[in-house]
């Protein structure tokens, strides 16, 4: 079996380098890099480590969290996003579950407790403190309820349009979402221009940012779960 690779981010320095340490001793783990949020050269770094996995710090919530872990999506679309935080804010778990983190783990957890999580995401799993989990999912549900009962800015689109901002909220290539939908790659690309323009926005990251904001969220495929006790 192939080792789970995981990309650290992390804005203290020590604690990452420890971190770093005690995973790369574990069987199956390979820790492919690390850096902190600020470093100008992160998104390009995660794109070349190509981890399955993130651990990620998150900072109190606001616009920089949702930017930060957008950028980090983006830049491996297929890697899970795991919050390994010291806070226990339930405002700050969920706006990172909007964001596509798929997991929310107490810096105070052990080690034993975080491989496993970092195995379980990348099996399709979801983990969430019992504490959070809850409130979590109310909020995601609110959500959904909310774009069902309004007439929101996504309106605009037709269902093949949403379709493909879908996947680009789920920050997928063209290439990818073009294989999942089987249209080609042009017919991707003649939707994501149409979507810009009838959502008046100049980027995937702000088409991505606007649609979550109307609710749409990436694909969880075997829900949230609570975490190992």
């Amino acid at each position: 079996m192939n080792p789970v690779r995981a990309f650290l981010v992390d804005d203290q320095e020590l604690l990452a380098e420890a971190l770093a340490a005690k995973l790369s001793a574990v069987g199956g783990l390979l820790v492919v890099g690390r850096s902190s949020t600020t470093d100008p050269g992160l998104v390009d770094a995660v794109a070349r480590a190509r981890p399955h996995v993130i651990t990620v710090d998150i900072q109190p919530v606001g616009p920089a969290t949702a930017n930060l872990l957008g950028r980090l999506g983006a830049a491996a679309p297929d890697a899970r996003i795991v919050v390994l935080t010291g806070s226990h804010d339930p405002v700050q778990a969920v706006v990172a579950a909007r964001w596509g983190a798929t997991a929310w783990v107490g810096k105070d957890s052990s080690t034993e407790h975080l491989v496993a999580v970092l195995h379980g995401v990348c099996g399709g799993k979801a983990y969430f403190s019992p504490d959070l989990l809850g409130f979590v999912l109310a909020e995601l549900r609110a959500d959904v309820q909310r774009v069902r009962d309004s007439n929101g800015p996504l309106d605009v689109l037709s269902a093949r349009e949403r379709d493909v901002l879908l996947g680009i909220v789920e920050g997928k290539r063209g290439s990818q979402i073009a294989a999942e939908l089987f249209l080609s790659v042009n017919t991707v690309r003649t939707h994501t221009h149409n979507i810009f323009s009838k959502l008046k926005v100049h980027s995937r990251l702000e088409a991505a940012s606007l649609a979550r904001a109307a609710g749409m969220q990436p694909r969880i495929h075997s829900g949230l779960r609570k975490g190992p006790q």
